[in-house]
């Protein structure tokens, strides 16, 4: 009996370079150039709420403010989380390049 798994192989493969070229590469490429401007904004607004920049507005939810005094830790812990998110998101976006080019 003849296996078809050669044709069908080269099948998958070549549809999943392309969902990740269509799909991944963009949301990918996105989220990280989103994340690493976010973590760089903000740090520098909760230093500019905390001494006493109003315009800024850091909330938790639509009805509870973070309190001035406490604005530049919540930066500081964001822009981590957000750099955190950049590094990761940069890995992932790595590997999926080297996976298209293989």
């Amino acid at each position: 009996m003849r296996s078809s798994s050669g044709p069908l192989l080269y099948l998958r493969n070549y549809l999943s370079k392309a969902f990740v070229i269509l799909f991944a590469l963009p949301v990918l490429g996105t989220w990280l150039v989103g994340s690493l401007v976010c973590a760089i904004i903000a740090p520098i607004a909760g230093l500019l709420r905390t001494f006493g920049f109003s315009a800024i507005g850091m909330r938790l939810t639509p009805s509870y403010s973070v309190p001035e005094l406490l604005s530049l830790p919540y930066g500081l812990v964001v822009g981590f989380l957000l750099a955190w998110s950049f590094y990761h998101t940069r890995r992932l976006l790595r590997r999926c390049i080297t996976f298209i080019n293989t």
